[in-house]
C-alpha cells in the first residue's frame, strides 16, 4: 500500500492523508479535538495499519485528558 504520508500539526505522528477528515490533523487529534470519527486503529510494529498514526498525543491533548480525568 503507498499512500501518501502526512505529519500531524498537533501531535506530530505521521499519518495516511487519506484518513483523516481534516487537513494537516491525523484522525485521533481530529476526534479529541473535534469530535469526528477515529480510526478502528490496529496497530502493526508500532503504528496503525490503517491510518499510520504512531499512537502519540501532544503535551496539550495529554493535559487535557488528565484535567477531564480520563
Amino acid at each position: 500500500m503507498n499512500q501518501e504520508k502526512k505529519i500531524c500539526a498537533e501531535c506530530e505522528s505521521e499519518y495516511y492523508k487519506d484518513s483523516s477528515e481534516m487537513i494537516d490533523l491525523c484522525p485521533d487529534c481530529t476526534h479529541k479535538l473535534y469530535g469526528y470519527p477515529n480510526c478502528k486503529h490496529g496497530f502493526e510494529d508500532g503504528k496503525c495499519i490503517k491510518c499510520g498514526w504512531n499512537g502519540q498525543t501532544s503535551k496539550y491533548l495529554k493535559n487535557r485528558e488528565k484535567k477531564a480525568g480520563n
